[in-house]
């Protein structure tokens, strides 16, 4: 690794997701992606646990879900997150997504922590 490369927010995301110690689900992932940014406890990603695996509420991919949890005091980024990661999987349940192949659920984890980082300026790098 170069001495000038950052890790991304989707480098960070995957590196926790169905990986040890921890073996994250999606949702858990982004949201120890963003651990330090939104303040998020350790008990808190062991709450997200019962959303991977289509557990999410209302059936949505988990790392759409927990994206959208980052984002629910941010109603106008949280609309454009939708309208972002709908163009890029399709579809935002996990089961419409699986059926119809769309995409897999590391580059889901990984298109939700890059849209989430570009979306939210609490993200943004300061130098």
């Amino acid at each position: 690794m170069s001495f000038f490369h950052r890790k991304s927010k989707a480098d960070i995301a995957l590196k926790y997701f169905h990986k040890p110690p921890g073996y994250y689900n999606c949702s858990q992932a982004i949201f120890k992606a963003f651990q330090e940014e939104y303040q998020i406890s350790n008990d808190q990603i062991v709450e997200l646990a019962k959303y991977g695996n289509g557990k999410a509420p209302e059936g949505y991919c988990g790392a759409y879900f927990a994206a959208l949890e980052l984002l629910k005091d941010k109603p106008a980024l949280a609309d454009e997150f939708t309208k972002r990661f709908q163009e890029k999987s399709d579809h935002l349940t996990c089961f419409d997504i699986r059926f119809n192949y769309s995409m897999s659920c590391k580059n889901l984890v990984r298109l939700a922590a890059n849209l989430l980082h570009e979306l939210d300026p609490v993200q943004k790098d300061t130098k």
